[in-house]
């Protein structure tokens, strides 16, 4: 039997996968501002989609073998509230945007994506839909923490200030979606 999925290595895959979200979220940001797109909002969600779910599918293929489709689902779970965001607009709806509340409302869709692709393999996974759910909005908080209670530092130091709590939000995703996942039991029959 395989063992327990190391908590320590699924937050570190996380965060990684969050890092490298948030590079994609800059580069996609840069590409769509150059063919004209520099208002949209779909570049974040696709980013940190796909960096979130590469980072969590390394480790999940690990742990359960045969369990397919993490980097996609995870990857326009996050994307499709955004992208509704960028399609309302030149449709004349009013929708208020906020960073935070969108990556929540992506957050909860991702949750029920990955809790459909966790159930065939583990036991108990509807729990997964809560830590996700949790997860997704400790680490969108982070915008607001930094919007709303970090002092304004000019210059260099506040900009590594500002990077260094949003990347700590994958290791808040990661915590609270690895503490469930290292306790779902693994069902008889599954492939593992």
């Amino acid at each position: 039997m395989t063992p327990a999925l190391p908590l320590a290595r699924w937050i570190r895959f996380t965060f990684v996968g969050w890092s490298i979200g948030f590079a994609l979220v800059l580069l996609f940001i840069a590409i769509s501002g150059s063919i004209g797109l520099g208002s949209t909002q779909s570049p974040i969600g696709l980013g940190m989609g796909l960096g979130v779910g590469l980072g969590q599918r390394r480790l999940l293929r690990d742990y359960l073998a045969g369990i397919t489709g993490w980097l996609g689902g995870t990857a326009l779970s996050l994307t499709a509230p955004f992208l509704v965001t960028d399609v309302a607009r030149p449709l004349g709806l009013d929708i208020r945007y906020s960073l935070a509340w969108t990556v929540i409302v992506g957050g909860v869709l991702v949750a029920v994506v990955q809790w459909r692709l966790l159930r065939p393999h583990l036991g108990k996974a509807g729990w997964w839909i809560p830590a996700s759910i949790i997860g997704w909005a400790g680490a969108g908080g982070t915008v607001l923490f930094n919007d709303r209670m970090l002092p304004r530092i000019p210059g260099i130091l506040g900009a590594l200030i500002y990077v260094a709590i949003i990347l700590g939000g994958g290791v808040i995703l990661g915590a609270a979606t690895g503490v469930v996942l290292r306790r779902l039991p693994r069902l008889a029959g599954a492939a593992v």
